[in-house]
């Protein structure tokens, strides 16, 4: 670990050890205590003002302490609390000549590229699902610009994504009346990991199973975002000469709930890459837009006894700024919609969104719910 002032600060030294079962016990402005329940009873301190002067010698004293007590190498406690708000997730490409760690100039490229192709094709799906998107929207694009690389590792050849998270419970709060445009950044780059989890999922099980996959199986992909984007960004790192396979692993956020029904880790190897470019062919043609998605909170919920559908307003990013779309929902999903805005929870809908400029924003809605992307249940 380099002998600098550590990327990160207190609230992320605090946020990591108190989900590896720390305690604290005593402290002020300048430090704190923090205890660790157990036979050993450890104490570690755990300093609190990241301007002064010895904070960096307090943090790498604190870092080697946990190091030992957790019996693991300082730099992956180090990088552990420097990503302890990000979700991670490693590309790793393989073949039995990597044995030394390093990779062909002409593979690393592609992987490097792959990676970029992989998130901005799992944004567009987030946004809107489609089976071949030509241009992305926008929003999408800069997600190439937004996620950040980490260092390249050893173990075959392994590029790490690293993207936001955050916890949805330190960000909304019952019967909320808005939504916080930041927040919602934040929390979009939280749904594109979920995306390309479930939808490379998907890809996964279809390349696996004892039947080549047939045309509904491989629309009814599409709605988990399965692209024949995603598909090429896939296939460009497998079919180089010196890649025999890639398999990417979801590191989630120790503080954010993993998405239910995400896989941890997938794998792609020549093989699978067959079936990858058969879905990727029957894809390129699917240019119609089978339907939008919209996040965000419930803030506004109308409905006359005799009622059979309610009025729910939902506030949501259309174009990175803030609107309110409307939607009638049927008894079911008006009552789901009621105890989201009770408890606090915010909720993904599907459907066809029109939201002219000066207009009110609705949308017909095929399906209404908790967010999964964000550790709610479906």
């Amino acid at each position: 670990m380099a002998d600098n002032t550590p990327d990160f600060g207190p609230e992320e030294i605090r946020s990591y050890i108190k989900v590896t079962g720390w305690a604290p016990v005593s402290g002020g402005d300048v430090a704190e205590l923090w205890r660790l329940p157990g036979p050993a009873d450890e104490v570690v301190l755990v300093p609190m003002k990241p301007g002064a002067p010895d904070f960096a010698k307090r943090a790498r004293i604190l870092i080697q302490d946990l190091a030992r007590v957790g019996s693991e190498d300082v730099q992956t406690v180090h990088d552990a609390i420097a990503t302890v708000y990000n979700d991670v997730t490693d590309l790793r490409a393989s073949h039995p000549s990597m044995s030394d760690g390093s990779i062909p100039l002409e593979s690393g490229y592609e992987l490097f590229v792959s990676a970029k192709r992989l998130r901005v094709a799992s944004a567009a799906a987030t946004i809107r699902r489609q089976g071949h998107f030509r241009n992305f929207p926008t929003r999408a694009r800069d997600q190439a610009r937004e996620v950040r690389l980490g260092q390249t590792r050893r173990g075959s050849y392994i590029v790490p994504i690293i993207s936001q998270a955050r916890s949805p419970e330190d960000v909304y709060s019952p019967r909320q009346d808005h939504i916080d445009v930041q927040i919602e950044e934040t929390l979009f780059d939280r749904r594109v990991t979920a995306t390309m989890s479930r939808a490379l999922g998907v890809l996964e099980d279809m390349a696996g199973a004892e039947h080549a996959p047939t045309a509904s199986e491989i629309n009814d992909s599409i709605g988990e975002g399965v692209s024949y984007e995603l598909c090429q960004a896939l296939a460009k790192v497998v079919n180089t000469e010196s890649v025999s396979a890639l398999d990417v692993a979801f590191n989630w956020s120790r503080v954010a709930a993993p998405p239910p029904g995400t896989p941890a880790h997938v794998e792609f190897n020549r093989d699978a890459i067959e079936i990858v470019d058969l879905v990727s062919e029957q894809l390129k043609t699917k240019v119609y837009t089978r339907e939008h998605l919209i996040y965000g909170v419930v803030t506004d919920l109308s409905r006359h006894p005799d009622d059979d559908t309610g009025r729910v307003g939902v506030q949501t990013l259309i174009q990175r700024r803030s609107r309110t779309v409307w939607m009638d929902l049927a008894d079911r999903d008006y009552h789901a919609a009621v105890h989201c805005h009770d408890a606090g929870i915010p909720v993904r809908v599907s459907g066809t969104l029109t939201s002219p400029p000066g207009g009110l924003a609705r949308m017909v809605v095929t399906a209404f719910g908790p967010d999964p992307s964000l550790g709610a249940d479906d």
